[in-house]
């Protein structure tokens, strides 16, 4: 009877955790092939990523010594990609869109998007917006705020080295 119920054991421990080994190894799939994408079209423009980061449906890179942000993001069928010369933009800010809601006992704040905002220098183009975190697309938060926060740190670093 004991050799009986290890069995059911085993085989009730497998079917509760195979699920989360084949989730993990998907989202790691997945980043691969985000992380692949931005690599590539790094080297599309003779540059190297030399710190990266990827985050639920987007990944970031920079090559630091060509002073250059790249950025891909993809959901559904949708894919947007953005190269930055960091040469041309003054600074780097986070932006963070929310909305006020009414609930029975006052009112809450709700985090609708953050996005990095990169000013150019020349006044005549428009911000540049990567988009880290937007409520319709995604309904949990996880660590966009924390990346949008070292982003611009790392992007500001880099413009003062530049100027």
């Amino acid at each position: 009877m004991e050799l009986g119920s290890a069995i059911n054991w085993a085989i009730l421990l497998g079917v509760c955790v195979v699920p989360f080994i084949v989730m993990g190894q998907n989202r790691k799939n997945k980043g691969n092939k985000k992380l692949k994408y931005l690599t590539n079209l790094a080297t599309q423009q003779d540059c190297h990523i030399t710190k990266h980061e990827f985050c639920g449906d987007f990944v970031i890179g920079i090559d630091e010594a060509k002073k250059n942000v790249f950025f891909y993001k993809q959901w559904k069928d949708t894919a947007v990609e953005n190269k930055i010369n960091l040469a041309e933009i003054e600074i780097c800010k986070v932006k963070n869109t929310v909305r006020l809601v009414s609930a029975n006992k006052g009112s809450q704040n709700i985090l609708d998007r953050i996005e990095l905002s990169l000013i150019p220098a020349d006044k005549s183009k428009k911000e540049i917006l990567l988009e880290f975190f937007n409520i319709d697309h995604s309904v949990q938060l996880s660590d966009e705020l924390q990346m949008a926060d070292q982003w611009s740190k790392l992007i500001n670093d880099c413009i003062k080295i530049n100027k």
